[in-house]
Protein backbone atom coordinates (compact mmCIF):
# COMPACT_ATOMS: atom_id res chain seq x y z
CA UNK A 1 0.00 0.00 0.00
CA UNK A 2 1.22 3.03 -0.95
CA UNK A 3 0.97 6.09 1.13
CA UNK A 4 2.18 9.86 0.75
CA UNK A 5 5.18 10.67 2.74
CA UNK A 6 5.12 14.33 2.59
CA UNK A 7 2.98 17.11 3.78
CA UNK A 8 0.21 18.21 1.01
CA UNK A 9 0.44 21.85 2.02
CA UNK A 10 3.74 21.55 0.66
CA UNK A 11 1.97 22.13 -2.65
CA UNK A 12 1.46 25.76 -0.98
CA UNK A 13 4.98 26.17 -2.05
CA UNK A 14 4.52 25.09 -5.78
CA UNK A 15 5.47 26.74 -8.52
CA UNK A 16 8.49 27.63 -6.89
CA UNK A 17 9.61 31.06 -8.16
CA UNK A 18 12.94 30.89 -6.73
CA UNK A 19 13.72 27.11 -7.84
CA UNK A 20 13.10 28.21 -11.12
CA UNK A 21 15.33 31.02 -10.80
CA UNK A 22 18.38 28.68 -9.44
CA UNK A 23 17.37 26.50 -12.64
CA UNK A 24 18.03 29.04 -14.94
CA UNK A 25 21.55 30.53 -13.32
CA UNK A 26 22.59 26.77 -14.42
CA UNK A 27 22.97 27.80 -17.92
CA UNK A 28 25.02 30.93 -18.53
CA UNK A 29 23.68 34.05 -20.27
CA UNK A 30 24.62 36.04 -23.14
CA UNK A 31 26.15 37.93 -21.28
CA UNK A 32 27.66 38.25 -17.88
CA UNK A 33 24.55 38.04 -14.81
CA UNK A 34 23.38 40.65 -13.08
CA UNK A 35 21.64 39.03 -10.47
CA UNK A 36 18.58 41.89 -9.65
CA UNK A 37 16.25 38.83 -7.76
CA UNK A 38 17.60 38.65 -4.48
CA UNK A 39 16.02 40.48 -1.25
CA UNK A 40 19.21 41.03 0.64
CA UNK A 41 21.17 43.99 0.95
CA UNK A 42 24.58 43.29 -1.07
CA UNK A 43 27.23 45.57 1.54
CA UNK A 44 28.26 44.16 4.51
CA UNK A 45 26.93 44.52 8.08
CA UNK A 46 28.90 47.83 9.18
CA UNK A 47 32.36 47.42 11.28
CA UNK A 48 30.58 48.82 14.68
CA UNK A 49 28.30 46.06 14.82
CA UNK A 50 30.70 43.50 13.82
CA UNK A 51 32.90 44.33 16.28
CA UNK A 52 29.98 44.23 19.17
CA UNK A 53 29.68 40.31 18.07
CA UNK A 54 33.06 39.99 18.41
CA UNK A 55 33.32 41.34 21.80
CA UNK A 56 30.58 39.42 23.17
CA UNK A 57 31.80 35.76 21.26
CA UNK A 58 34.15 34.76 23.81
CA UNK A 59 31.88 34.98 26.67
CA UNK A 60 31.21 31.82 27.89
CA UNK A 61 28.39 33.60 29.94
CA UNK A 62 27.27 34.14 26.36
CA UNK A 63 27.17 30.25 25.27
CA UNK A 64 23.90 28.66 27.25
CA UNK A 65 20.82 29.21 26.25
CA UNK A 66 19.79 33.01 25.47
CA UNK A 67 16.62 34.47 27.44
CA UNK A 68 13.63 32.94 26.26
CA UNK A 69 11.77 35.98 25.04
CA UNK A 70 14.73 38.09 24.15
CA UNK A 71 17.70 39.68 25.58
CA UNK A 72 16.57 42.49 27.77
CA UNK A 73 19.18 45.06 26.40
CA UNK A 74 17.89 44.42 23.45
CA UNK A 75 14.37 44.89 24.23
CA UNK A 76 15.07 47.97 26.18
CA UNK A 77 17.16 49.13 22.68
CA UNK A 78 14.17 48.17 20.44
CA UNK A 79 11.60 49.84 23.14
CA UNK A 80 14.34 53.35 23.18
CA UNK A 81 14.61 53.54 18.73
CA UNK A 82 10.18 53.33 18.45
CA UNK A 83 10.10 56.34 21.35
CA UNK A 84 13.04 58.01 19.36
CA UNK A 85 11.94 57.18 15.55
CA UNK A 86 7.97 57.33 15.94
CA UNK A 87 7.11 58.68 19.36
CA UNK A 88 6.00 55.84 20.70
CA UNK A 89 6.18 54.31 23.78
CA UNK A 90 6.46 50.67 25.08
CA UNK A 91 6.94 48.67 27.77
CA UNK A 92 9.97 46.68 26.95
CA UNK A 93 9.14 43.56 29.32
CA UNK A 94 5.29 43.28 27.69
CA UNK A 95 5.29 44.76 24.38
CA UNK A 96 9.23 43.63 22.84
CA UNK A 97 9.34 40.23 21.55
CA UNK A 98 13.16 39.18 19.91
CA UNK A 99 12.69 37.01 17.00
CA UNK A 100 14.99 34.57 14.60
CA UNK A 101 14.28 37.46 11.84
CA UNK A 102 10.99 38.32 10.05
CA UNK A 103 9.87 35.16 8.16
CA UNK A 104 9.84 32.98 11.36
CA UNK A 105 7.46 35.79 12.87
CA UNK A 106 5.09 35.82 10.77
CA UNK A 107 4.74 32.24 10.89
CA UNK A 108 5.04 31.91 14.46
CA UNK A 109 2.13 34.80 15.03
CA UNK A 110 0.15 33.71 12.61
CA UNK A 111 -0.01 30.06 13.84
CA UNK A 112 -0.57 31.34 17.43
CA UNK A 113 -3.41 33.92 16.67
CA UNK A 114 -5.58 32.22 13.91
CA UNK A 115 -7.69 29.04 14.33
CA UNK A 116 -8.66 26.95 11.08
CA UNK A 117 -11.57 28.76 8.95
CA UNK A 118 -10.31 32.54 10.44
CA UNK A 119 -10.19 34.90 7.36
CA UNK A 120 -7.00 36.52 6.96
CA UNK A 121 -6.73 39.57 4.65
CA UNK A 122 -3.39 39.89 2.80
CA UNK A 123 -2.24 42.11 0.04
CA UNK A 124 -1.81 41.11 -3.03
CA UNK A 125 1.05 41.54 -4.75
CA UNK A 126 2.84 40.86 -1.10
CA UNK A 127 5.85 39.35 0.52
CA UNK A 128 5.04 35.15 -0.43
CA UNK A 129 5.28 34.09 3.35
CA UNK A 130 2.27 35.97 4.20
CA UNK A 131 -0.07 33.43 1.58
CA UNK A 132 2.40 30.85 2.83
CA UNK A 133 1.90 31.11 6.31
CA UNK A 134 -1.94 31.75 6.41
CA UNK A 135 -2.70 28.84 4.41
CA UNK A 136 -0.63 26.69 6.60
CA UNK A 137 -2.86 27.71 9.58
CA UNK A 138 -5.61 26.34 8.04
CA UNK A 139 -7.03 29.95 7.78
CA UNK A 140 -9.14 31.79 5.12
CA UNK A 141 -7.30 33.55 2.83
CA UNK A 142 -8.84 36.65 1.07
CA UNK A 143 -6.70 39.50 -0.40
CA UNK A 144 -7.09 42.79 -1.53
CA UNK A 145 -5.15 45.22 -3.91
CA UNK A 146 -1.73 46.15 -2.93
CA UNK A 147 -0.16 47.59 -6.41
CA UNK A 148 -2.21 50.92 -5.98
CA UNK A 149 -1.83 54.09 -3.55
CA UNK A 150 -2.47 52.97 -0.14
CA UNK A 151 -5.19 55.45 0.65
CA UNK A 152 -7.02 53.52 -1.97
CA UNK A 153 -6.61 50.22 -0.62
CA UNK A 154 -8.62 51.49 2.00
CA UNK A 155 -12.33 50.99 0.90
CA UNK A 156 -11.20 47.71 -0.41
CA UNK A 157 -10.39 46.59 3.03
CA UNK A 158 -13.40 47.86 4.72
CA UNK A 159 -15.53 46.31 1.96
CA UNK A 160 -14.13 43.03 3.12
CA UNK A 161 -13.73 43.54 6.71
CA UNK A 162 -17.87 44.27 6.55
CA UNK A 163 -18.86 40.99 4.07
CA UNK A 164 -16.05 38.68 5.70
CA UNK A 165 -15.34 39.94 9.36
CA UNK A 166 -11.58 38.76 9.08
CA UNK A 167 -9.48 38.11 12.62
CA UNK A 168 -6.31 40.25 10.97
CA UNK A 169 -5.10 41.90 8.23
CA UNK A 170 -2.03 42.50 6.66
CA UNK A 171 -0.19 45.58 5.58
CA UNK A 172 3.32 46.09 4.60
CA UNK A 173 5.34 49.54 3.83
CA UNK A 174 7.04 50.50 2.38
CA UNK A 175 6.00 47.43 0.10
CA UNK A 176 7.72 44.26 -1.05
CA UNK A 177 7.21 44.16 -4.17
CA UNK A 178 5.68 47.21 -5.16
CA UNK A 179 7.42 50.23 -3.51
CA UNK A 180 4.65 51.98 -2.16
CA UNK A 181 5.10 53.92 0.97
CA UNK A 182 2.21 54.37 3.23
CA UNK A 183 1.39 58.01 5.00
CA UNK A 184 0.09 58.77 8.57
CA UNK A 185 -3.07 59.66 7.15
CA UNK A 186 -3.44 56.14 5.81
CA UNK A 187 -2.18 54.34 9.40
CA UNK A 188 -4.55 56.80 11.31
CA UNK A 189 -8.00 55.21 9.01
CA UNK A 190 -6.88 51.57 9.27
CA UNK A 191 -6.57 52.12 13.06
CA UNK A 192 -10.22 53.21 12.93
CA UNK A 193 -11.15 50.21 10.94
CA UNK A 194 -9.62 47.91 13.57
CA UNK A 195 -11.89 49.49 15.72
CA UNK A 196 -14.74 49.90 14.44
CA UNK A 197 -14.68 45.88 12.77
CA UNK A 198 -12.46 44.33 15.62
CA UNK A 199 -9.66 42.82 13.48
CA UNK A 200 -5.92 42.64 14.10
CA UNK A 201 -3.55 44.47 12.15
CA UNK A 202 -0.83 42.94 11.72
CA UNK A 203 2.02 45.77 10.04
CA UNK A 204 5.36 44.25 8.35
CA UNK A 205 8.03 47.17 8.52
CA UNK A 206 10.74 45.61 7.50
CA UNK A 207 11.89 48.54 5.21
CA UNK A 208 11.41 51.66 7.78
CA UNK A 209 15.00 52.99 6.82
CA UNK A 210 14.24 52.85 2.97
CA UNK A 211 12.31 55.62 1.36
CA UNK A 212 12.64 58.03 -1.57
CA UNK A 213 12.76 61.75 -2.56
CA UNK A 214 12.37 62.68 1.48
CA UNK A 215 9.10 60.52 2.13
CA UNK A 216 8.74 59.83 5.67
CA UNK A 217 7.88 56.02 6.61
CA UNK A 218 5.83 55.64 9.58
CA UNK A 219 4.75 53.20 11.96
CA UNK A 220 1.33 51.61 12.57
CA UNK A 221 1.56 52.63 16.20
CA UNK A 222 1.88 56.25 15.77
CA UNK A 223 -1.85 55.80 15.05
CA UNK A 224 -2.51 52.99 17.54
CA UNK A 225 -0.76 54.63 20.72
CA UNK A 226 -2.37 52.22 22.78
CA UNK A 227 -1.02 48.91 20.64
CA UNK A 228 -4.93 47.30 21.08
CA UNK A 229 -4.86 44.71 18.06
CA UNK A 230 -1.57 45.54 16.68
CA UNK A 231 1.82 44.06 15.92
CA UNK A 232 3.90 45.65 14.33
CA UNK A 233 7.46 43.84 12.89
CA UNK A 234 10.83 45.19 13.60
CA UNK A 235 13.97 43.89 11.21
CA UNK A 236 17.88 44.41 11.14
CA UNK A 237 17.99 42.30 8.07
CA UNK A 238 17.49 45.53 5.26
CA UNK A 239 18.34 48.93 7.65
CA UNK A 240 21.70 47.38 8.56
CA UNK A 241 22.73 44.68 5.95
CA UNK A 242 22.10 41.64 8.85
CA UNK A 243 20.15 39.77 6.52
CA UNK A 244 22.22 36.45 7.30
CA UNK A 245 22.47 37.07 11.04
CA UNK A 246 18.41 36.18 11.42
CA UNK A 247 17.69 38.93 14.39
CA UNK A 248 14.50 41.21 14.42
CA UNK A 249 11.39 41.46 16.78
CA UNK A 250 7.63 42.10 16.97
CA UNK A 251 5.97 44.66 18.64
CA UNK A 252 2.50 44.46 20.25
CA UNK A 253 -0.11 44.75 22.31
CA UNK A 254 0.70 42.38 25.34
CA UNK A 255 -2.35 40.23 24.75
CA UNK A 256 -1.14 39.19 21.41
CA UNK A 257 2.61 39.11 22.05
CA UNK A 258 1.87 36.42 24.76
CA UNK A 259 0.10 34.18 22.95
CA UNK A 260 3.20 34.73 20.43
CA UNK A 261 5.46 34.07 23.09
CA UNK A 262 4.00 30.73 24.50
CA UNK A 263 3.89 29.44 20.76
CA UNK A 264 7.35 30.55 19.67
CA UNK A 265 8.63 28.92 23.10
CA UNK A 266 7.63 25.64 22.07
CA UNK A 267 9.43 25.91 18.67
CA UNK A 268 13.17 27.74 19.06
CA UNK A 269 15.61 28.78 22.12
CA UNK A 270 15.98 32.65 20.36
CA UNK A 271 18.76 34.11 18.82
CA UNK A 272 22.47 33.58 20.04
CA UNK A 273 23.05 37.03 22.74
CA UNK A 274 25.79 37.80 20.87
CA UNK A 275 23.76 38.71 17.82
CA UNK A 276 21.01 39.79 20.37
CA UNK A 277 23.88 42.45 21.64
CA UNK A 278 25.39 43.61 17.84
CA UNK A 279 21.45 43.91 16.98
CA UNK A 280 21.76 46.48 20.42
CA UNK A 281 24.86 48.35 18.90
CA UNK A 282 22.97 48.56 15.74
CA UNK A 283 20.26 50.66 17.44
CA UNK A 284 21.96 52.63 20.11
CA UNK A 285 25.59 53.44 18.26
CA UNK A 286 24.85 53.65 14.52
CA UNK A 287 25.29 57.19 13.31
CA UNK A 288 22.21 59.46 11.68
CA UNK A 289 24.48 59.81 8.67
CA UNK A 290 24.28 56.56 7.97
CA UNK A 291 20.45 56.15 7.20
CA UNK A 292 21.25 59.53 5.31
CA UNK A 293 23.80 57.44 3.12
CA UNK A 294 21.55 54.47 2.85
CA UNK A 295 18.80 56.15 1.45
CA UNK A 296 20.81 58.28 -0.78
CA UNK A 297 22.75 54.62 -2.30
CA UNK A 298 18.86 53.19 -2.74
CA UNK A 299 17.59 55.98 -4.64
CA UNK A 300 20.65 56.35 -6.86
CA UNK A 301 20.29 52.90 -7.77
CA UNK A 302 16.76 53.23 -8.52
CA UNK A 303 17.04 56.48 -10.32
CA UNK A 304 19.98 54.59 -12.66
CA UNK A 305 17.24 51.46 -13.40
CA UNK A 306 14.27 53.27 -14.02
CA UNK A 307 16.44 55.66 -16.46
CA UNK A 308 17.09 52.36 -18.65
CA UNK A 309 12.95 51.16 -18.07
CA UNK A 310 12.03 54.40 -19.63
CA UNK A 311 14.49 53.92 -22.62
CA UNK A 312 13.01 50.57 -23.08
CA UNK A 313 9.67 50.94 -23.26
CA UNK A 314 8.42 49.04 -20.16
CA UNK A 315 5.89 49.95 -17.83
CA UNK A 316 6.63 50.81 -14.20
CA UNK A 317 5.91 51.88 -11.19
CA UNK A 318 8.63 53.77 -9.63
CA UNK A 319 9.57 52.48 -6.49
CA UNK A 320 8.68 55.57 -3.19
CA UNK A 321 10.72 53.05 -0.91
CA UNK A 322 12.07 49.41 -0.12
CA UNK A 323 14.32 47.98 -2.46
CA UNK A 324 12.44 46.71 -5.66
CA UNK A 325 10.59 47.97 -9.02
CA UNK A 326 7.72 46.15 -9.52
CA UNK A 327 7.68 46.18 -14.04
CA UNK A 328 5.27 45.25 -15.91
CA UNK A 329 5.66 42.48 -18.80
CA UNK A 330 5.35 42.96 -22.75
CA UNK A 331 1.98 42.53 -24.01
CA UNK A 332 1.21 39.18 -24.13
CA UNK A 333 4.35 38.07 -22.03
CA UNK A 334 3.95 35.36 -19.21
CA UNK A 335 6.26 36.69 -15.69
CA UNK A 336 7.91 33.19 -16.60
CA UNK A 337 8.91 33.62 -20.44
CA UNK A 338 9.84 37.04 -19.85
CA UNK A 339 12.09 36.57 -16.30
CA UNK A 340 13.28 33.71 -18.81
CA UNK A 341 14.26 36.11 -21.43
CA UNK A 342 15.72 38.78 -19.38
CA UNK A 343 18.32 36.69 -17.80
CA UNK A 344 19.08 34.36 -21.03
CA UNK A 345 19.47 37.49 -23.85
CA UNK A 346 19.98 40.20 -20.85
CA UNK A 347 22.03 38.63 -18.39
CA UNK A 348 19.64 40.02 -16.09
CA UNK A 349 18.00 38.19 -13.24
CA UNK A 350 14.85 39.45 -11.96
CA UNK A 351 11.67 37.50 -9.96
CA UNK A 352 8.32 36.34 -12.11
CA UNK A 353 5.58 38.51 -10.59
CA UNK A 354 3.51 35.14 -9.98
CA UNK A 355 5.59 34.51 -6.49
CA UNK A 356 3.96 37.46 -4.97
CA UNK A 357 0.09 36.88 -5.94
CA UNK A 358 -2.23 36.61 -8.56
CA UNK A 359 -1.80 40.27 -9.01
CA UNK A 360 1.47 39.57 -10.08
CA UNK A 361 0.70 37.89 -13.20
CA UNK A 362 2.23 39.96 -15.68
CA UNK A 363 5.02 41.45 -13.59
CA UNK A 364 8.41 40.69 -12.95
CA UNK A 365 10.17 42.10 -9.77
CA UNK A 366 13.70 43.98 -9.78
CA UNK A 367 15.77 44.12 -6.76
CA UNK A 368 18.19 47.37 -6.02
CA UNK A 369 20.30 44.83 -5.02
CA UNK A 370 23.69 46.10 -6.75
CA UNK A 371 26.34 48.78 -7.06
CA UNK A 372 25.15 51.61 -8.76
CA UNK A 373 27.85 50.55 -11.56
CA UNK A 374 26.13 47.34 -11.88
CA UNK A 375 22.41 49.07 -12.07
CA UNK A 376 23.87 51.53 -14.75
CA UNK A 377 24.54 48.77 -16.60
CA UNK A 378 21.52 46.84 -16.43
CA UNK A 379 19.72 50.17 -17.24
CA UNK A 380 22.08 50.14 -20.33
CA UNK A 381 21.20 46.49 -21.59
CA UNK A 382 17.30 47.45 -21.26
CA UNK A 383 17.55 50.58 -22.99
CA UNK A 384 19.18 48.89 -25.97
CA UNK A 385 17.16 45.96 -25.91
CA UNK A 386 13.40 46.95 -26.80
CA UNK A 387 13.28 43.33 -28.47
CA UNK A 388 10.08 43.10 -26.21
Amino acid sequence: MKFQLESSKLEFFRPDAFGFINGLKKEPPKQKMINLSIGAPNRPTPEWIVEAMKENLSNPAYHTYPPQHGAPELLEAVADWYKKRFGVTLNHEENVLVTVGIKEAIFNALHALVNAGDSILVPDPGYPTYFEAVLFTGGKLLTYNGDVDPMATLDEIESLARLHKPKMVIVNYPSNPTGRVANREYYDRLSELSGKYGFVVMSDLAYSEIAFDNLEVNSYFEARQNLELGLEYFAFSKTYNMAGWRVGAIVAEKRLLDAVKLYKSKIDSNVFYPIQLAAVAALKTTPNSYYRELREMYQGRRDAIIDGLKASGLTFTAPQGAMYVWVSTPEGTDPWSFTEKLYREYGILVVPGTAYGVNGSKKVRMGLVQEFEAMEDAARRLAEGRSW
